[in-house]
């Protein structure tokens, strides 16, 4: 929806009109005459121009892609239209998009009955929800008296996902299936258990025929697999308020993110089923699958989730414990340096999940050395102790870049859109 608005820039040509009428009326030398009707001519034209303008004028802009992530470029097609008789000699584009680092102000010259077209592409620095437009076209007349706005209400929103990784060599958690029955429901992928044969269907994969069987029987026939015996994992993200430090990019809570993004993208790869818990305001509370579907689920809450809540990890991982499934593993991803949840893991050992800790060193994110070094390392030795698995991870250790870098001690991988390459320094042992 668009509408314009003429507005006069400045009173001083109607203020000229005024003394000039009765000077023209009133005094005998032709020179007011002229004045007046040369004043009385540019207001006219001036008005009758932006007017043409006003209803002439037109924008349209679209975004390319729906799906960005950090470090992918955003990027949109916009187009003005000059319907009127008249051109337009300027068109300054003001936008009112709050997507950060993304600006889209300039300004064209339009020909009478002339469309322009123009790109504009910037690179995601921040994940979350954000909103394209509104915006407007202003412009005015030759001299300048009348400015035209038009007013584009349009708006589209834009979820810009943490990038993730399909190859974090941070080992996933095992887990483990309860049960001994086999898989009632079958992989499409292929795994490390066979279940047996079924007919050919296109669009299955050339490589997953069995030839002796097809042979045998005269027709083609494809293998089947069970699931794999691994159970699920959960996500458990720290989003307490006042937990985290830092901000933008490099603060712990978008290293957290970051992390559960790229471990959700190579267990999902891996066909293992994984789910998210995030208690902040909004909790973000999904359960384990597999499948695409589940990817952009995970991506979606991941990209809305703010660190401010006030549900304390204790109570989190208690919760955690109801829900989850005998055999699941937990992935506990946080920056506390307090122990006091230690005891709530082994409650989750006791109910039969295993869990993993990934423990943001707070030295790393601007804490002092004295307290946060020792605070962090000793709560690692403390959870090892109790036998978990606890990786500490600083800031340094995950990093963007625009360029891949060999360097020994560090795995790179690259963002599923456009290959943006991550560099992760490998974990501490």
């Amino acid at each position: 929806m668009s509408y314009a608005t003429l507005n006069l820039r400045s009173r001083l040509p109607l203020l000229w009109l005024a003394l000039l009428l009765p000077a023209a009326l009133l005094l005998p030398a032709p020179i007011w005459k002229v004045l007046l009707i040369g004043v009385g001519g540019v207001l006219l034209v001036s008005w009758a121009w932006a007017r043409l303008l006003a209803d002439g004028l037109r924008g349209e802009r679209r975004l390319r892609f729906g799906w960005v992530s950090v470090g992918d470029r955003l990027s949109e097609q916009f187009l003005i239209a000059n319907r009127s008789p008249l051109p337009a000699l300027w068109v300054e584009v003001v936008d009112e998009s709050n997507v950060p680092g993304y600006d889209v102000g300039v300004v064209r010259s339009v020909a009478s009955g002339g469309v322009v077209r123009w790109r504009r592409d910037a690179v995601c620095q921040q994940r979350g929800h954000f909103r394209l437009g509104p915006w407007a076209l202003r412009t005015a007349d030759p001299f300048g008296l009348f400015e035209v706005e038009v007013r584009l209400s349009e708006t589209e929103e834009v979820i810009i996902h943490p990038p993730i990784d399909s190859a974090l060599p941070i080992p996933l958690p095992a887990g483990q299936s309860s049960g001994r029955t086999r898989a009632q429901e079958r992989s499409w992928q292929a795994t490390l258990n066979a279940a047996g044969v079924r007919d050919y269907r296109p669009g299955d994969a050339v490589r997953l025929i069995h030839w002796r069987t097809s042979a045998r029987r005269d027709d083609l026939y494809v293998r089947e697999f069970d699931l794999d015996a691994a159970g699920d994992i959960w996500l458990l993200l720290d989003a307490r308020a006042g937990v985290h430090l830092g901000s933008g990019p490099e603060g712990s809570e978008e290293k957290g993110v970051l992390l559960a993004a790229s471990l959700a993208g190579r267990a999902l790869l891996e066909n293992r089923a994984i789910g998210l818990a995030a208690y902040g305001q909004t909790p973000q509370v999904i359960p384990p699958a597999r499948g695409a579907g589940q990817q952009w689920r995970l991506l979606r809450a991941l990209a809305l989730l703010d660190a401010d809540g006030d549900v304390g990890l204790a109570r989190a991982i208690e919760e955690l414990a109801r829900v989850a499934r005998r055999g699941s593993a937990v992935v506990v991803i946080t920056p506390s340096e307090n122990a006091v949840w230690l005891p709530a893991l082994l409650e989750l050992a006791r109910v039969g999940l295993r869990a993993t800790v990934l423990l943001l060193d707070r030295a790393s994110f601007g804490e002092d050395e004295a307290t946060a070094a020792g605070g962090s390392r000793g709560l690692q030795q403390a959870i090892r102790r109790l036998g978990f698995a606890c990786y500490l991870i600083r800031q340094e250790d995950i990093d963007l870049h625009d360029k891949p870098e060999e360097r020994r001690g560090f795995w790179e991988f690259r963002t599923l859109a456009t290959g943006k390459v991550v560099v992760v320094k490998r974990p501490g042992e």
